[in-house]
Order: C-alpha cells, then sequence, then structure tokens
C-alpha cells in the first residue's frame, strides 16, 4: 500500500477513536487487520467492511461518519482510473501541472480539458508575414504557425483545431487540408 493511502487508514483510525471512543478499539483492531492484508482488493473489501459495521452506530451517535473511513479504490467496477483527492497548494508543489489537472480533473473540482473543438471560419485574413489567421464563429482567434502551401479556406468552411504533439494544436479543414496553429484570442 502507498504512504498517501496509508496515512488516509491511520487518519481514519484516528478520526473513527476520536468520534465513537467506545468503540475505538473494536474499530481500530479490525482496521489494523485490514491494514495488513498483502492483496490490494482483500485489503479494501476488509475497509470496506469495517467501515459499514460502523456507519449504524456513528449514525445513532448523532455524528457523521467520516468522508475518510476507507481509502478510495485502486480499480473500480467498471475499471475506471483510481481517483486522487483534491491538492492543497503545498501538495501541488514542484508536480508537473498536468498532474495536478490530472487529480483536479478525478477529484471533480476541474472540468476536464477538450481535446478539440469544432467551428466555422468567420473571416480567413493573411497576416503581414504571410501566415494565414482564422477567425471562429466562436471569437477564438488562431493563427498558423508556418505559412506553407495554400489551405483554400473560406469563411464558413467548418474545421476542426484538436491537440498535436508537445503542446501543439492542428487546424484541419473539411477538405482534410491542414495546418499547425497558435490561438491569439
Amino acid at each position: 500500500m502507498n504512504r498517501r493511502w496509508r496515512s488516509m487508514a491511520w487518519g481514519a483510525v484516528i478520526g473513527l477513536a476520536w468520534i465513537a471512543p467506545c468503540q475505538a478499539s473494536e474499530s481500530l483492531e479490525g482496521l489494523l487487520a485490514c491494514r495488513d492484508k498483502p492483496d490490494a482488493a482483500a485489503r479494501l473489501a476488509c475497509f470496506d467492511r469495517v467501515a459499514a459495521a460502523l456507519a449504524p452506530s456513528l449514525k445513532g451517535a448523532g455524528s457523521p461518519a467520516p468522508a475518510a473511513a476507507a481509502p478510495p479504490s485502486t480499480t473500480t467496477a467498471a475499471n475506471q482510473p483510481p481517483t486522487h483527492p483534491a491538492l492543497d497548494p503545498r501538495q501541488q508543489f514542484g508536480l508537473p501541472e498536468r498532474a495536478v489537472a490530472a487529480r483536479e480533473v478525478a477529484a471533480g473540482t476541474r472540468a476536464a480539458d477538450a481535446t478539440k473543438i469544432e467551428a466555422h471560419l468567420a473571416r480567413v485574413a493573411p497576416a503581414a508575414d504571410g501566415r494565414m489567421v482564422f477567425t471562429l464563429d466562436n471569437d477564438q482567434v488562431w493563427r498558423q504557425l508556418v505559412a506553407e502551401g495554400e489551405l483554400l479556406a473560406q469563411q464558413g468552411d467548418a474545421v476542426t483545431i484538436s491537440r498535436a504533439w508537445l503542446g501543439s494544436y492542428w487546424l484541419q479543414l473539411k477538405s482534410g487540408r491542414g495546418c499547425k496553429v497558435t490561438r491569439l484570442r
């Protein structure tokens, strides 16, 4: 079990001991037994059993069950990726932006990034340097990165802009022609 889940399990132990002192010794023994199971699925099932057994008694005492009574699953029934709790700024420090974004999306505090957009060209105009500037019907403005060949783009054409390699973007016309672009506005 990785350190984060182990510390969450200990946090649950401490929380349960604080909320329901009369059951603390039983809770502690049950959770400690769960902690020592080598198989992740068996360990999770054990934590779930202990938490389920404690939930009715905690509600009867007028205290809500703690949110982190059991560690999150490493895989769900539908084989979805693990969920991560939201990170505070100290936990985010030093992590790549992509890792922070992925955890925020998993925690539900951030919307997932779009991988592509579809729009129509409201305006197509050449810039002074020969590169094309595309104004979309959603008010976004994109500029061609390298002036190469004729795209034959016209006002009203449907376009798809999608993520490409190394943080770049690719504009593709319905005709199949396309180019790398960067967003201006």
